[in-house]
């Protein structure tokens, strides 16, 4: 049976509105191709991805709004007002991303309105197909149990639902459709909260003389966007609280954004103190001009290991750290990373802390190449449900990426961090970020220190 559509001329039009989003957004992409610009493909591969299934939720969504306002004709039409312009802010703000036109989108308070409104469809979407899901495994279950139990004639009335129920049911359904906005309001002031989670670390092969080094680990910096001057300041001065002995960054420190936007990261970089220094790889968003970003984060104290190593000494006792390349290569990636570490001097029982940006690789680099990897890149798996420190139920950790915590290999250990920032999904969802501060402990540490 059809459901009746209280205003099918509203319906129509947004209809009409969403079509020629996600028809001019594939334009504005074609028409970036041509030209060569590299936001194209982007761009293209969003509409299926991203902006196709935000439109049938808002279709859905729109007409459950309907029925539930069919007798407020009035406030339907404010509703419906204002959801077509949180529609032209998302795209405006979505086209205009890493650049300063239409700088007021990106202002304070109204930066927030597209993410909001694009994160609230997308779980609402990802509600509506999993209904859908139950539904389909529904109907044949229900065949299957109606061959095992006939269902009595009397019965049949059931299949009838009374307008109370109906009304009932269109509440509930209400409600329902608005957990996913409280969900995405609430992941507002989560996605600035910074905070240092202390953790300590056992290393099998770690010399008793370096029990209890502290190693602040941050990652996925992103500056530019809602990674304010403010933000950044903050980030420095908790990491200075917390009294590293080193600070090891694991890359992503920008966000593929011309002009300045980055200044204020070298003058935070800058602030932050440890006396055996800042030690950097770069990931993959660190590649528009390496050459120059690698001079800027130097003058601002990191050092920077671009496929090198460095031998330092920590306590009387010298420490190997070496950092990688994002590596963009898709094949071969453990004979790159076997020849890489050739390069490297000899393994002779140093301590060797090895900085990577992509866990991924912890499986491909030759086995006891290092005695700690640290890497970031998933920032925490970025959408779930963080279930304790350092376990969350995360898409990332269930397709069998590493998203965040420790994770071993024979005597390595690798440390994946929820990064500083976030970069992509416009906001973080149930998943903190962090600045990990990593205690190592050499083995027995726990039971004999008092």
């Amino acid at each position: 049976m059809s459901v009746a559509v209280p205003y099918p001329r509203a319906r129509r039009w947004l209809v009409i509105w969403l079509a020629t989003l996600n028809v001019g957004i594939l334009g504005i992409a074609l028409a970036l191709g041509l030209t060569l610009n590299r936001r194209a493909l982007w761009l293209a591969a969003l509409v299926p991805i991203a902006i196709v299934p935000f439109s049938y939720a808002r279709l859905r969504l729109d007409l459950l709004l309907q029925q539930s306002l069919a007798r407020l004709p009035r406030v339907f039409a404010v509703v419906a007002g204002l959801g077509v312009a949180l529609d032209f802010v998302l795209v405006a703000q979505l086209l205009t991303r890493g650049s300063d036109r239409l700088a007021l989108l990106q202002g304070t308070g109204i930066n927030w309105a597209g993410p909001v409104w694009f994160s609230a469809h997308a779980l609402l979407f990802l509600g509506y197909a999993a209904l859908g899901l139950v539904r389909l495994l529904r109907r044949p279950a229900r065949a299957l149990w109606r061959l095992v139990v006939p269902p009595a004639s009397d019965d049949l009335a059931g299949g009838l639902v009374s307008p109370e129920r109906r009304l009932l049911l269109q509440r509930a359904g209400l409600v329902g459709a608005g957990v996913p906005f409280f969900v995405s309001l609430s992941s507002v002031p989560l996605s600035y909260d910074l905070r240092v989670e202390e953790r300590e670390l056992e290393l099998p092969n770690l010399p008793p003389e370096l029990d209890g080094l502290r190693v602040a680990h941050l990652s996925d910096i992103h500056v530019g966007g809602v990674m304010t001057r403010e933000r950044l300041l903050r980030m420095a001065e908790l990491v200075n609280a917390s009294e590293p002995d080193l600070v090891a960054h694991t890359g992503d420190f920008l966000t593929h954004r011309s002009g300045d936007f980055d200044a204020p990261l070298y003058d935070a970089l800058a602030l932050i103190r440890a006396p055996y220094g800042q030690w950097a790889c770069l990931g993959n968003h660190d590649f528009d001009d390496p050459e120059r970003f690698e001079r800027k984060l130097t003058a601002a104290g990191v050092h920077v290991l671009r496929n090198r190593a460095e031998r330092i000494e920590v306590r009387g006792v010298p420490i190997e750290i070496v950092g990688a390349d994002f590596l963009f290569a898709r094949e071969r990636r453990e004979e790159i990373y076997a020849r890489l570490m050739s390069s490297f001097p000899e393994r002779d029982g140093t301590l060797r802390i090895f900085l990577n940006h992509d866990p991924r690789a912890f499986l491909e680099i030759p086995e006891s190449c290092a005695d700690l990897v640290l890497s970031g890149h998933t920032h925490g798996g970025h959408v779930g449900v963080q279930v304790t420190r350092d376990r969350a139920i995360t898409l990332v950790g269930l397709v069998g990426i590493p998203d965040q915590g420790v994770f071993e290999r024979g005597d390595m250990r690798m440390f994946v961090t929820r990064c500083v920032g976030y970069y992509g999904y416009p906001m973080r969802v149930g998943i903190p970020p962090e600045i990990a501060l990593l205690v190592l402990r050499a083995p027995g540490a726990r039971t004999t220190r008092t």
